[in-house]
């Protein structure tokens, strides 16, 4: 700072006698002029270190964070949430197994069998299912009415609630005949289930329900 301060006073006090002095004495002209020349050359060596270090590119800080790989103990909450679903998904379809043989009547081709048969074994499916939904679920129908009677949704009806079929014009309030009351849940309470070792691994195959193998 001191020696931009001095370049410049130099160059005012140059000015100064350039343009104040007598201008027909060849000798002032000279020394004029070269203090002047003087006092700007002096006045950009003080000046250029600082040009350069302005000139250099800026750094953008925004793109480094940006740029910031996430941490492990970002990752992980996503990962385990993942897991978690998963787990009860396969959880619940164990005891759908279990308790009412739900993927062995899916799994098999029934148009071999005779339908009294298919009957029969729909019986135990059907309840052996629906104990596993009285145990870990609290069930009732989305619409109180009758199938078959009609219903009128007003304005600020649930959109997620009721499907509409037909042909849809128009605006709410709409009229119709229900053809069936839907299903909804107000309590779950499915066991917590233990991740096997597969998922921790990333195997791509799950155990929903094991073999059975009976020793004698």
């Amino acid at each position: 700072m001191s020696k931009l301060f001095v370049s410049l006073v130099l160059a005012l006090l140059s000015a100064a006698y350039f343009f104040g002095a007598d201008a027909s004495a060849e000798f002032a002209t000279l020394r004029n002029s070269g203090l002047l020349l003087f006092s700007l050359v002096s006045g950009f060596l003080a000046l250029r270190p600082s040009l350069q270090v302005s000139s250099e590119a800026p750094v953008n800080h925004l793109e480094t964070t940006v740029a910031a790989k996430p941490t492990a103990a970002q990752v992980a909450p996503a990962t385990v949430s993942g897991v978690t679903g998963e787990n009860e998904v396969l959880g619940f379809l164990g005891l759908m197994q279990q308790k009412g043989r739900l993927l062995d009547f899916l799994m098999d081709d029934v148009s071999k069998y005779p339908d009294a048969q298919v009957g029969a074994a729909a019986r135990v499916v059907h309840q052996g299912c629906s104990a596993v939904l009285c145990d870990y679920f609290e069930i009732k129908p989305v619409a109180q009415n009758a199938e078959g009677s009609s219903l009128t949704l007003n304005k600020d009806y649930d959109a997620n609630s009721y499907r509409l079929l037909g042909r849809v014009i128009g605006e709410p309030p709409f009229t119709g005949r229900l053809l069936h009351r839907g299903w909804l849940t107000t309590s779950v309470k499915l066991p917590e289930q233990r991740t096997p070792a597969s998922a921790v691994s990333g195997a791509p195959e799950r155990v929903i329900a094991p073999a059975e193998v009976e020793l004698s």
